[in-house]
């Protein structure tokens, strides 16, 4: 009689017949499906097991894993937190910011991302860096070149009353507007109410109004309302007012042989084909001036006592008195000269416009364009409008983001060289202490903007970009 372990044999026999049949089609196949696979699975877990092994005996022959970022130039980022370090003298000091991180690497390293066990066991050293330094800085291909525009557009307080808000937008220009051209632009400062003639990118003050207006016909004229930072950024170019006159109405010994010419008259040259020159009879020389003067000065209240006792008119002068007579060298046309004849007057909508001065790569007057488009205003780019010394900034400011500039403020059109500045896209700027240190920030080949430092002077400025600042100990951001 067969046993229950006969019977069991028997039975896993036929089991196993039957699944034959249904997976080899055979009843008994030379090789029992399964079998193959079994093996596999059994030697993949073997060979596991002794790779475990290997990689653990490894890790305690040399523990830490990634090491490379030992041995290049490299910012360090911990992959878990995200903190920066540099590793300088066997130790790893967190970094105040990525700009802080190149300075202290001495080169434009890269960044490698580390994770905290690779990290665990290293000495650490103190936190260093440049506080409010840049933390992030783009490629050189997201370096701009391009012009810079300064514009003062109307707005309202938190009160609703009228101001006028400076807005710069940086590497960019405005679209669309009018440009001025010859124009002139007859501006009034909101903050001193000073008016301006401003003309071929120079602003030329108005010292007595009552002259100029009276004598240019500007008092009918529209008249735009412009803040002190748009205005300050301008160049400076002459004045326009009456010229002073000592011992007006004294006799002039400027013409020879004649008695009735007095101090401050005005005197002119008619020539054959039409043309005049005007003069200003001083005490013992004659003063060429421009038409525009002569208008200027024939409004001038002290014409009255040039004149005493008879009507101002202008005395007509033979040429040929003129060539005996001593004159004064006349004024020579150069940029920031006045007008010589009354300029066209650029056609205002309204108060209520918006004027704009772009400055080119180079160029220390700006060319001018009324009613233009400005960007959205954006309420996180509002400055702090003044520094701490009083010096006006731009109200708000525009760097397309992404993108960073490099640029040289030049104190004057004759300086050769200026301060290097880098401008984030967050609108601040910062001074360079080196030329070198465009190296370190991945701008090795980049050619500065060159602009008035009046102009960058707008932006707020952040700390100076120096490699021995950024060992300094630092408890900030």
């Amino acid at each position: 009689m067969a046993s229950k372990r006969d019977q069991l044999q028997a039975y896993q026999f036929l089991v196993q017949r039957a699944i034959s049949a249904l997976v080899t089609r055979e009843t008994d196949p030379e090789q029992p499906p399964f079998r193959r696979p079994s093996g596999a699975a059994f030697a993949g877990v073997a060979l596991a097991i002794v790779a475990l092994a290997c990689v653990g005996v490894y890790g305690m022959i040399v523990p830490g894993g990634n090491n490379a970022w030992r041995k290049n130039a490299a910012v360090i980022v911990e992959k878990e937190s995200g903190t920066r370090y540099v590793y300088l003298g066997e130790r790893l000091h967190p970094v105040a910011n990525y700009a802080s991180a190149l300075l202290l690497l001495g080169e434009h390293g890269t960044t490698e991302r580390v994770s905290r066990d690779s990290l665990a066991g290293v000495p650490r050293g103190p936190r260093i860096g440049i506080a409010d330094a840049p933390d992030g800085l783009p490629g050189p291909g997201k370096l701009l070149t391009g012009s810079w525009s300064l514009c003062s557009a109307p707005a309202s307080d938190l009160a609703g009353s009228r101001i006028e808000e400076s807005v710069l937008l940086a590497g960019a220009s405005p679209s669309g507007g009018a440009a001025l051209g010859d124009q002139a632009l007859l501006v009034e400062s909101t903050s001193t109410g000073d008016r301006f003639v401003v003309w071929r990118g120079h602003r030329h003050r108005i010292n007595d109004y009552g002259a100029v207006g009276t004598g240019l016909a500007l008092t009918a004229e529209p008249w735009a309302r412009v803040g002190r930072a748009w205005l300050d950024v301008l160049p400076e170019g002459t004045p326009i007012g009456p010229l002073p006159v000592a011992a007006a109405g004294e006799v002039s010994t400027a013409v020879p042989g004649r008695t009735d010419i007095r101090n401050g008259m005005l005197l002119m040259v008619q020539t054959s084909g039409g043309g005049q020159q005007h003069y200003l009879a001083e005490r013992d020389a004659l003063r060429p001036i421009t038409e525009l003067q002569y208008d200027v000065q024939r409004a001038s209240a002290q014409m009255m006592a040039a004149y005493p006792g008879t009507e101002p008119k202008t005395v007509p002068l033979p040429p040929s008195l003129a060539t005996m007579s001593r004159q004064l060298d006349p004024v020579q046309a150069e940029a920031g000269s006045a007008p010589a004849t009354r300029p066209a007057i650029a056609r205002l909508r309204d108060q209520d416009t918006t004027v704009c001065a772009t400055f080119g790569d180079g160029s220390t007057a700006p060319s001018l364009t009324v009613d233009p488009t400005l960007p959205p205003a954006d309420p996180m780019s509002t400055t702090a409008r003044r520094t701490a010394s009083g010096t006006p900034l731009a109200d708000r400011v525009h760097v397309p983001p992404g993108s960073a500039i490099v640029v040289e403020a030049m104190p004057s059109a004759q300086a050769p060289a200026g301060t290097l500045t880098v401008v984030t896209d967050l609108g601040r700027r910062y001074p360079l202490a080196s030329p070198d240190v465009l190296k370190m920030l991945g701008y090795p080949s980049a050619r500065p903007v060159r602009l008035p430092a009046g102009l960058v002077a707008r932006l707020p400025e952040g700390p100076s970009l120096d490699p021995a600042a950024a060992r300094r100990q630092t408890l900030g951001g």
